[in-house]
């Protein structure tokens, strides 16, 4: 008895009835698409890994000094003593450096994880260069024009000392934020999906408590400043609210 010749040709319809049709899904795209496991974004993570690894050691005590003092804790003035303002001036630019370019991978790892029909279109190295030069260009252009923003105001006003004291106040509670953010942070890039989504939630926790500090903070100074508080709420929503809601705009659309 000769064996039937099976037909590879068939249709959806021929093969399963005809109210069944093919789907193509975009479940194939998400998981070709794996922008964290390259070898360029592994070792820039690394590299990130290692750098903080090492300023953590080094500077541990100068660190852990304003820690301690940022959740508002007082210090001896034996602890305050070693405190050099270049040193630390240095220390905060490293650390904003580092944190900056995490949460530029981890666009990058939100785009793999969340957002991959964005980048469905474009080529694995393509997208992984795309989404990491865009955040990075974002967050430089909010840095750039609060900064800016703050430096024009406090020259119109005649207070430069305002504007430089607040850039002080931002920059230390930034870098002190992103001291407690990174670790999470590459828990998040280099971390299975489940583990990925701790990290990021360990982050976002400690982000807001680092925004809660840092708001009370300049709540503090506006007041010692003898500066109306509608000032305060001004600078709040123009340079701090303002720009984050910007960003997250398309995506809470």
């Amino acid at each position: 008895m000769p064996l039937p010749i099976l037909d590879h040709t068939i249709t959806a319809e021929q093969a399963f009835g005809s109210s069944s049709t093919l789907v193509l899904g975009e479940y194939a795209d998400t998981l070709s698409l794996s922008l964290h496991s390259g070898a360029l974004f592994q070792i820039a993570v690394l590299a990130i890994g290692f750098a903080y690894t090492f300023f953590i050691v080094r500077y541990w005590d100068f660190l852990r000094y304003f820690i301690i003092s940022t959740l508002g804790f007082h210090q001896s003035s034996s602890d305050k003593a070693h405190i050099n303002p270049g040193e630390q001036t240095n220390i905060e630019v490293v650390m904003i450096i580092l944190g900056v370019l995490t949460l530029a991978l981890a666009a990058l790892r939100g785009v793999e994880l969340w957002g991959a029909n964005l980048v469905a279109n474009i080529s694995t190295q393509v997208a992984t260069w795309v989404v990491v030069f865009v955040a990075l260009a974002v967050l430089l252009l909010m840095f750039a024009f609060q900064i800016g923003a703050v430096y024009l105001a406090s020259h119109v006003c005649e207070r430069s000392d305002v504007g430089h004291a607040l850039i002080e106040i931002k920059s230390l509670y930034l870098a002190v934020g992103f001291v407690v953010i990174i670790p999470f942070g590459i828990l998040f890039l280099l971390s299975p999906t489940i583990p990925a989504i701790i990290g990021l939630c360990g982050a976002l926790l400690c982000g807001l408590i680092a925004v809660i500090i840092f708001v009370k903070e300049t709540f503090l100074f506006f007041v010692s400043q003898k500066i109306s508080i509608l000032h305060w709420i001004l600078y709040l929503c123009a340079l701090e609210i303002f720009p984050i809601t910007l960003i997250l705009s398309p995506f809470l659309r």
